[in-house]
């Protein structure tokens, strides 16, 4: 374009001097001061590539486990255990023959931490006494039939080793049929019967629901499964192919409470949720840790997913949001035309080469850094402006610029929304782990329902974003999860 110029200026000045008088020079003069001030380059350096490396701290995630354990399982397991004849005393030596029978199921139900249960019973004895001093012996025997409803409390507790802890006690005693005594020349009151029963049967009964309940629940075993399992990645969505790995940290357990039907408690793993693309991240098992015990379990889920940007793709969104716009100064009398745009890292900020033609013909380098806006849901670049190396060289060829529009337009141009794309992000990884089974006993039932960006790194390979998901993620571990 200047040799062009500069060849215009040439031919009409050699023209002028061949065909005009002396006065005709200053018009070439003129002309040539107009064409030279009217197009000028400018000579920026270009920043120097800088980039980051990717590191960050993942945020700490709670992954809640349910326990609920059903008391009608317990009750039947009970009833099948102490049914019909549970005691049978036949040594007459203390002077006492016992037969006790369960006569109707047992009833449990749950008040706050404690199992509450009625174990009825019909008891058959058959007792005799003797006398024996001074040369006097007087002995008699005679039975009692009688039913009484004792009433038992157990107390659930899980211990720091994941092992469940019953103790139950016996808490009252009443008359169903008050004992009938058949023999015998004396009567004996009715609290020696009613002694006699409760000392022989309370530490049989109560011995027999904490075995049971030890037995039937293996609580340790199913934490176990669980906390090993969550260790598993599980896929988050395809294309690109993502993973969650979750590295457990702690772990966290309620006190046992429940309703008529279910004692419950709540599990709260606390770890570290990361997410990795492309092949599956290799397992990372850690011991089970002892219990901690809390009386509140909740938390959120949080994950942070990584989505990326090439500086190819960056700088071909650019170019389609400025190519060919133009930029007028102030008084309208200059302009500028974007013919391309390259962008590249410079540390925290991305760098905006721009080559631009017009009344400034050359490079000039902006830059910014990534933002993310979370009203608009927009990803922006903060602070956008000139560098210091085109800002130097402004001052000299085209100071107007620095005056005019141009960032603020560009900052505008270069606002990119990505609620479409983290709509479609949560919508995938949703769909992977609404219901995801990791073994055969141990499935995750989560939901992500907000996605917001947190971080930016301008890395070598691409620009990477950080967003955290929050939501919610259960554990389902068959043996503690009641269906």
């Amino acid at each position: 374009m200047n040799k062009i110029k500069a060849l215009l200026i040439k031919n009409i000045c050699s023209l002028s001097i061949c065909s005009m008088n002396k006065s005709v020079p200053f018009v070439c003069v003129i002309l040539a001061l107009l064409f030279a001030g009217s197009c000028r380059s400018v000579k920026s350096k270009a920043p120097a590539e800088a980039y980051q490396n990717f590191e960050y701290k993942a945020p700490v995630s709670h992954v809640v486990v349910p326990v609920e354990l059903s008391l009608r399982e317990i009750e039947t397991e009970l009833n099948t255990q102490l049914n019909g004849l549970i005691y049978d005393d036949a040594d007459f030596a203390d002077g006492v023959l016992m037969k006790v029978w369960k006569v109707s199921p047992i009833l449990l139900s749950m008040r706050g931490e404690e199992i509450v249960y009625e174990v009825p019973i019909k008891i058959w004895s058959k007792i005799k006494w003797e006398f024996n001093q001074f040369g006097f012996n007087v002995s008699d025997e005679f039975t009692a039939d009688a039913s009484l409803r004792m009433t038992f409390n157990t107390k659930l507790k899980i211990g720091v080793f994941w092992t469940l802890e019953p103790q139950t006690t016996l808490q009252k005693y009443d008359w169903i049929e008050k004992p009938v005594i058949t023999g015998g020349s004396i009567s004996l009151p009715v609290t020696f019967i009613a002694d006699r029963v409760i000392k022989s049967q309370q530490k049989v009964i109560t011995e027999a629901i904490d075995s049971e309940i030890k037995n039937q629940i293996e609580l340790r075993k199913y934490v176990e499964e669980g906390w090993n399992a969550l260790h598993q990645p599980i896929q988050l969505y395809n294309n690109p192919t993502a993973w969650l790995r979750v590295s457990p940290t702690g772990i966290v357990v309620t006190p046992l409470t429940g309703n008529k039907d279910f004692a419950t408690a709540t599990i709260r793993i606390d770890g570290v949720a990361e997410t990795f693309l492309g092949a599956k991240p290799a397992v990372k098992l850690t011991n089970l840790p002892n219990a901690t015990f809390a009386n509140n379990a909740s938390g959120d889920f949080v994950i942070s997913l990584i989505n990326e940007m090439s500086y190819e793709e960056a700088s071909k969104l650019a170019y389609q949001h400025l190519a060919g716009q133009t930029f007028t100064s102030s008084n309208g009398k200059k302009k500028i035309r974007i013919d391309s745009v390259q962008i590249y890292g410079g540390g925290e900020n991305l760098i905006i080469k721009t080559k631009v033609s017009g009344n400034v013909n050359g490079h000039i380098y902006l830059k910014g850094k990534p933002s993310y806006d979370s009203a608009a849901q927009v990803v922006y670049l903060r602070n956008l402006d000139y560098s210091i190396e085109t800002k130097n060289a402004m001052v000299k060829t085209g100071n107007w610029i620095l005056k005019s529009t141009l960032t603020k337009r560009m900052q505008e141009a270069l606002r990119y929304s990505v609620a479409a794309d983290m709509a479609e992000m949560k919508k995938q990884a949703n769909a992977y782990i609404s219901s995801y089974k990791i073994s055969k006993n141990v499935e995750v039932k989560a939901n992500l329902n907000q996605l917001q960006p947190k971080e930016f790194f301008i890395t070598q390979e691409s620009i990477k974003a950080v967003i955290y998901a929050t939501g919610s993620m259960k554990l389902s571990v068959k043996g503690l999860d009641i269906p």
